[in-house]
C-alpha cells in the first residue's frame, strides 16, 4: 500500500506534470498513436456490456428479447452526444487545451463506474435491471470521452490523415472492444462480474495516463496548478452564445448532403446492432458455441479487423472514401444475401465463424470511410458540435438496431433478419450514387 502510494504521489508531483511531455499537434505519430488508445479505452464498456455479459446472458438461458434489450439500453447514452458536443465548444479551460479537460473528467467518471461495478457486482439472472442501469452510467461516460476524443482529432488530424486517423481510432476501438469482450467473458466464468469489472477499471486507470501527462498543444498547462501557456486556437467557440452555436450546427446539419450521409449511416448502423444483439442468442443457443468460445471469436475477428482498417487507412485517403465506401457496400450486401438464402450452411465448416471475420473487416472498412466523410461535412467552427450529432445519430440508429431484435424475434426467424438486414444495405447501396462533396463544400461556404 505504501509503495501504491508513494507512485501516486510521484505522479501528481508539479516537477513530473511540468516536465517537457511530447504534445499531439508535435508529431503524427504521437497523435495516431494517442487517438488510438483513447479510443480503446472507450471500447472497454463496449466490450464487457455488448459482447461479455451478452454472451453470458445467453448461456444462461436468457430470451433474445431480454438480451437485445439489455444492449439496446445500455447503450443509449452514445445517443446524448448531441447534447455533449456544444456544452464542450461552449466551457473550455484553455490553459489546458480546447479537449483534454474533458477527455480527463469521462475517463475518471468511466474509472469510477467500474469501480462501483465491481463493488455491487449484481447478478445477471436476478438484478437485471440494477446491472443494466450500471452499464448505461459506464457508458454515459464513454459517450463523453468519444464526444471529446472526436472532437480533439477533428482539431488536429490535418486533411491527408483523416482516414488514416479513423483507420487508428476505430482500429483502437474495435480492439479495446474485443480484449474487453474476451477477457471479461473468461473473468465472468471464471470468478464472476466482480474480476471483470476489476480488470476493467485498471485498464482505465493506465489509459488515463495518456491524456494525464500529453498536452494537446505545445506549452500547456498538465494540470490546472501547473505552468503553461494558453494557445491561441484554444478559445475559438468560449465567447459565443449557445443561439450562434446551435444556429450553426443546424444550419450545417441540414444540407442535402448532411442529411443524405446521416440517413446513409443510420442504415449501416442499424445493420451492425442487430447483428450484435442476435449474434450471441443464435451462436450460443442456436448452434451449440460455448460463451467463452463466442467472446473469443469476436476478439479475434475485432482485432484482424483493426489490423486490416489500419493498413488500408493511407489506401482510403488516396483511392478516396466515397469509391471504397461503394464497393465495400456492394461486398456486405452480397454476404448478407448468402447468409439469408443459405440457412441450412450455418453450423457446417464454421460458416458462421467466417461470415462474422468478413463481416467484421467490411464494417470496419464502412466506417473509416463514413467517418472520413462526416469529418468532410463539418462546419470548422462548430466541427466538434456537429460530428457530435452525426455520431449521437449514429448511436441511436444502432442502438435501434439492437432493439429491432426484440420486435423481430416475434414474427420471423434468424434468416428472415438476415434478409431484412440485407435490405437495409442494399438501401444504403441505392443512395451512395447521390452523394456529392463538391456541392457540400459550395454548401458550407455561404455558412463560414
Amino acid at each position: 500500500m505504501e509503495a501504491l502510494w508513494a507512485v501516486l504521489n510521484g505522479l501528481c508531483d508539479v516537477k513530473v506534470l511540468s516536465a517537457p511531455f511530447p504534445s499531439l499537434d508535435d508529431s503524427k505519430w504521437v497523435r495516431l498513436i494517442a487517438l488510438a488508445l483513447l479510443y480503446a479505452g472507450q471500447g472497454l464498456p463496449i466490450g464487457i456490456f455488448q459482447v461479455a455479459l451478452p454472451a453470458y446472458m445467453a448461456s444462461l438461458g436468457m430470451s433474445p428479447a431480454e438480451v437485445g434489450g439489455f444492449i439496446a439500453f445500455v447503450f443509449i447514452p452514445w445517443s446524448f452526444k448531441l447534447i455533449a458536443g456544444p456544452v464542450m465548444d461552449k466551457f473550455v479551460f484553455p490553459p489546458m487545451g480546447r479537449r483534454r479537460p474533458w477527455i480527463l473528467l469521462a475517463q475518471s467518471g468511466l474509472l469510477l463506474s467500474f469501480i462501483v461495478l465491481c463493488l455491487l457486482a449484481p447478478d445477471p439472472g436476478s438484478q437485471y435491471w440494477l446491472l443494466a442501469a450500471l452499464g448505461f452510467l459506464s457508458n454515459v461516460f464513454g459517450a463523453l470521452q468519444d464526444v471529446a476524443v472526436d472532437g480533439m482529432a477533428i482539431d488536429l488530424l490535418r486533411e491527408d490523415e483523416r482516414a488514416q486517423g479513423n483507420a487508428f481510432m476505430y482500429g483502437g476501438q474495435i480492439s479495446g472492444i474485443s480484449v474487453a469482450g474476451s477477457i471479461s467473458s473468461w473473468a465472468l466464468m471464471s470468478f464472476g462480474l466482480q474480476l471483470a469489472a476489476a480488470l476493467m477499471a485498471l485498464c482505465v486507470f493506465l489509459i488515463l495516463l495518456i491524456p494525464l501527462f500529453l498536452r494537446e498543444r505545445p506549452g500547456e498547462r498538465i494540470l490546472p496548478w501547473t505552468e503553461g501557456v494558453t494557445a491561441k486556437t484554444g478559445t475559438a467557440l468560449s465567447s459565443e452564445s449557445w443561439a450562434s452555436i446551435l444556429s450553426s450546427v443546424f444550419q450545417a446539419l441540414l444540407l442535402p448532403m448532411s442529411i443524405l450521409l446521416i440517413l446513409i449511416e443510420a442504415l449501416n448502423r442499424m445493420t451492425s446492432g442487430l447483428l450484435v444483439a442476435v449474434s450471441p442468442v443464435l451462436t450460443v443457443q442456436e448452434l451449440g458455441w460455448l460463451q467463452l468460445d463466442f467472446s473469443n471469436w469476436v476478439a479475434v475477428t475485432g482485432v484482424i479487423a483493426a489490423l486490416t482498417g489500419v493498413v488500408l487507412g493511407p489506401i482510403i485517403d488516396r483511392l478516396g472514401s466515397l469509391r471504397i465506401l461503394k464497393w465495400i457496400v456492394m461486398f456486405r450486401l452480397a454476404i448478407f444475401l448468402a447468409m439469408g438464402l443459405f440457412e441450412s450452411m450455418w453450423g457446417v465448416s464454421s460458416v458462421f465463424k467466417w461470415f462474422m471475420l468478413v463481416n467484421a473487416i467490411a464494417t470496419q472498412i464502412v466506417t473509416i470511410a463514413l467517418i472520413a466523410l462526416f469529418m468532410r461535412l463539418c462546419l470548422n467552427r462548430v466541427a466538434a458540435s456537429q460530428f457530435a450529432v452525426y455520431m449521437a445519430l449514429a448511436n441511436l440508429t444502432y442502438s435501434m438496431g439492437s432493439g429491432l431484435l426484440v420486435l423481430l424475434s416475434g414474427f420471423t426467424d434468424y434468416r428472415g433478419m438476415m434478409l431484412f438486414s440485407s435490405l437495409m444495405i442494399g438501401l444504403m447501396l441505392l443512395l451512395l450514387p447521390l452523394v456529392d462533396l463538391d456541392r457540400h463544400e459550395q454548401d458550407l461556404s455561404r455558412l463560414r
